[in-house]
Formats: C-alpha cells, sequence, structure tokens
C-alpha cells in the first residue's frame, strides 16, 4: 500500500516536471542544472576537499555555468541541433549517433572548453589561462567522461522523451559534476 502511494506520487511529479518542462523549457532545464552545480560543487568542496571554508565564488562559477551551459545549451543541443542532424527517433541507430556527437565532439570540442574559459574568467584566470589549463587536463576529465556517459546516452536519446532528458541528464550528472569539480579544481587550489 505505502509502496503504490509513493509510486504514485513519483509518477505526478514526473509528470509535473514534464509538463513544465514542455512549457518553459529553459526556465526549467536553468533552475534544475542551477541547483545540481550548487549541491555538487559543495559536496565536493566539503566532503571529497574536506574544505571547513565553501569557496563561495568558486561555487557560482560552477552553478552558473551548470545552469546556463548544463541546463539551457544542452536543452538546445540535445533536444534542437540533434533531433535537426539525426532526426527525431529514439531507435538504436540514431541513439548511436546522436551518443558519438556528444561523446566524440560536443563535449571535448565544446563544453568542457568552455567550462574552462568560464571558470577561468570568473575566478581571474582569464580565458586563455582556461583553454591552457584545459589543454593539459582534458584526458583526466574525459576518462570519467567516456565511462560514465557513453552508455547512459545511448539510454537517453534511445528511451527518455525529449522533455525529461535534461533532468535525467541533471541526476546522473550530479556525480559528473563532483569529479569534473575535483579535477578541474586541483591545479586552482594548488596556487590558491
Amino acid at each position: 500500500m505505502l509502496k503504490s502511494a509513493l509510486r504514485r506520487r513519483a509518477q505526478r511529479r514526473i509528470l509535473s516536471y514534464a509538463s513544465a518542462s514542455r512549457s518553459c523549457p529553459l526556465t526549467v532545464a536553468f533552475v534544475t542544472c542551477w541547483l545540481k552545480g550548487t549541491v555538487s560543487d559543495l559536496v565536493t568542496q566539503t566532503l571529497v576537499e574536506g574544505k571547513d571554508r565553501v569557496d563561495l565564488k568558486r561555487n557560482f562559477a560552477f552553478a552558473a555555468f551548470s545552469g546556463a551551459y548544463l541546463g539551457c545549451g544542452q536543452h538546445y543541443v540535445f533536444n534542437v541541433v540533434m533531433t535537426h542532424l539525426f532526426g527525431e527517433g529514439c531507435d538504436w541507430k540514431t541513439a548511436l549517433k546522436k551518443t558519438a556527437a556528444e561523446v566524440f565532439c560536443h563535449e571535448p570540442l565544446v563544453v568542457l572548453p568552455l567550462y574552462y574559459v568560464f571558470e577561468d574568467t570568473v575566478l581571474g584566470g582569464g580565458a586563455i589561462h582556461g583553454l591552457k589549463r584545459y589543454s593539459t587536463e582534458w584526458l583526466d576529465c574525459m576518462k570519467p567522461y567516456v565511462s560514465i556517459w557513453t552508455f547512459f546516452h545511448l539510454f537517453n536519446f534511445s528511451i527518455t522523451p525529449p522533455e525529461l532528458r535534461i533532468g535525467l541528464v541533471a541526476c546522473v550528472s550530479f556525480v559528473w559534476l563532483i569529479i569534473l569539480s575535483y579535477v578541474s579544481h586541483q591545479a586552482y587550489e594548488a596556487k590558491g
């Protein structure tokens, strides 16, 4: 009885989220990913890195990038651009093309360089410094990215309705952002 009540409540929340995402996709994507970015960096700073004080500037940079690009930008890339390039289908062939484009092009050539440029600019190092840092750290970022995201994106592009993709990405990427926050801040923290 309790199990079915919890299941119905979860289904209602997912349907409400999907409805809000269909009517205001960029707002829902931004808020979802801003919150995820904030919490994942807080977890990284306090639990993974064991800091006594949270670097609020770093947290803001991480949350802002997460909301703006990982929310709004990826909604556009996943649900508009990839649909235009590869079609609306959810078959395995289409999902494989979208996954390959994400893993081998979008993430290493757009997302991560933008993240490093944005973060280093906000933290005072500048865009060029961010690109230089990315050029030395890209492999450390891409190894866990490929192992976490390849199979997830196959699932996401083949099964998940477009209005739920960013929400599902946000859930899974919580762990990814903890890894990214840790990897990308090792050099920043060492010089600080």
